[in-house]
């Protein structure tokens, strides 16, 4: 499609990724499962908890700097070879534009006149990364043997996507180099914005995502490293904190 070779795994770089064992990854993984699977703390304490799985979280992010797939360029250099995808697996590319529409983002402008009720835009199923696509993917095998993959959809689309993201080859890589690389939830602030929230009704619920995010991460990156289902998995060298 283009710019397929464009996607890389940066195993190599400067830090301490480049000597980073494995093993040492998963000890503090290890160790960052046990600190968030203890129970609730009592009020006033969330936010030392808070504290403590950041640290380990950076800890772990600090050592695999560089182990991530990432893809040259903006998101936008890959709109064409979207939109050729798109139209030749039967996706409507007519009538319409991507347009960068400055604070909300990129979306869709009319380049024509759309009547009330009318079709303008479908999408084949075919085009759509599923639960059921990731059972038929190379994804399928562990899928069938975990049981949090199997109870949580929204978990089993992000390994599929991450997956699917780690193959050069992959059907969707179109789709795939053309989604955003950062967001502005609470997930993605600096400690010192999240301390700025202690104050509001939200950070019961920050401390809550962070806390249930590191947990899925460290339990996974211990499957991905030992299950057997998982030896052939395209992530499993780099399966990052970061990309997760």
């Amino acid at each position: 499609m283009g710019k397929k070779s464009r996607v890389k795994t940066q195993k190599s770089g400067t830090g301490a990724a480049a000597s980073v064992s494995p093993k040492e990854t998963l000890n503090l993984t290890s160790e960052l499962l046990q600190k968030c699977s203890s129970p609730t703390p009592g009020p006033g304490k969330e936010w030392e908890e808070y504290v403590q799985i950041r640290s380990l979280v950076e800890k772990i992010r600090k050592k695999q700097k560089g182990l991530s797939v990432t893809f040259d360029g903006k998101r936008e250099d890959y709109f064409p070879d979207l939109m050729k995808w798109a139209s030749e697996n039967g996706a409507s590319v007519e009538g319409f534009e991507m347009v960068n529409f400055k604070e909300e983002g990129f979306g869709l402008r009319a380049t024509r006149d759309i009547k009330a009720e009318e079709l303008f835009l479908w999408v084949p199923r075919k085009l759509l990364m599923t639960v059921e696509s990731a059972k038929n993917s190379v994804l399928g095998p562990l899928y069938s043997q975990d049981r949090i993959l199997q109870a949580m959809g929204n978990i089993t689309l992000a390994f599929h996507l991450l997956c699917e993201r780690a193959d050069p080859n992959s059907f969707w890589q179109p789709y795939i180099q053309t989604l955003p690389s950062e967001y502005d939830t609470p997930l993605y602030f600096e400690e010192d914005e999240v301390r700025d929230l202690q104050s509001t009704q939200a950070i019961h619920d920050v401390f809550s995502q962070y806390k249930n995010t590191a947990r899925q991460y460290a339990y996974f990156y211990k499957v991905i490293q030992t299950h057997p289902h998982a030896n052939k998995l395209p992530l499993k060298d780099a399966f990052t904190y970061e990309d997760y």
